[in-house]
């Protein structure tokens, strides 16, 4: 599952972590595939396997992706 790098980003910002939102929007790609960068999220403190549990809170389809038939 791909997640969108400006929901991780906007969560950050809720919080009022400006660095790790800086942090995340400079190091992760616009698709956000958590077993391929669990490295960098492990850096700004996320656990990948928790965020792929909790991803309800983060959107899964981006807004260009086709509409599942």
């Amino acid at each position: 599952m791909l997640l969108d790098k400006a929901a991780l980003v906007e969560q950050f910002l809720a919080a009022g972590d400006i660095e790790r939102a800086e942090r995340a929007d400079a190091e992760l790609p616009d698709r956000i595939d958590p077993s391929e960068h669990a490295q960098v999220l492990r850096d700004l403190g996320i656990d990948p396997g928790l965020l792929l549990t909790s991803s309800a809170n983060l959107e899964d389809q981006h807004p260009d992706d086709p509409a599942p038939a």
